[in-house]
């Protein structure tokens, strides 16, 4: 197909047909560059991505968009600590895109460090049910990470952000 074969919009709010979508989600999978096809076809960039994303394959999708499970994030973080790797060397090692990302990592590992090597208090007499609400805490502790575990796999199934973006409006 040609860019002669689709007839031109009317006005700048009509849709575009859904074939010429296809057709530019057709050329990106193939192998085209983004921006070429996007200037070729006379869309804008974002409206390409947001076509791939709703149009494109789940194997193209799952090239864009590397899923590390909890251990791969271990290692790396483990690597970034032990001065193996520079934040940079890391980042093009495993094809990551921000040094935010690994630093929230790093955060996170530290954090669970923390808490897993932190002295419990001793109980005082008249508490006599603390250890039952330690107990407690360890188990609500242990389904919050089954829950974030949880988001993560159906992240990574179902290729949709579940969590919300850090500097998202707050829903009404």
């Amino acid at each position: 197909m040609t860019l002669d074969d689709f007839p031109p919009r009317q006005t700048k709010q009509a849709h575009y047909p859904i074939a010429f979508r296809l057709e530019a989600v057709r050329r990106v999978e193939a192998g085209e560059v983004q921006r070429v096809v996007a200037a070729a076809m006379g869309i804008a960039p974002i409206t390409l991505i947001e076509w791939l994303r709703r149009h494109g394959t789940a194997a193209y999708a799952m090239l864009k968009r590397k899923v590390y499970t909890p251990a791969q994030k271990h290692a790396i973080v483990r690597e970034l600590r032990t001065g193996l790797l520079t934040e940079a060397d890391a980042l093009l090692k495993y094809g990551l895109r921000e040094k935010q990302t690994l630093r929230l990592w790093v955060a996170a590992q530290v954090a669970a460090e923390a808490v897993a090597a932190a002295p419990a208090p001793d109980p005082p007499a008249e508490a006599a049910g603390s250890a039952e609400l330690a107990a407690q805490l360890r188990q609500a502790q242990w389904q919050i990470e089954a829950l974030h575990t949880l988001i993560d796999q159906a992240e990574a199934a179902y290729k949709i952000d579940i969590r919300k973006k850090g500097g998202a409006k707050p829903s009404k």
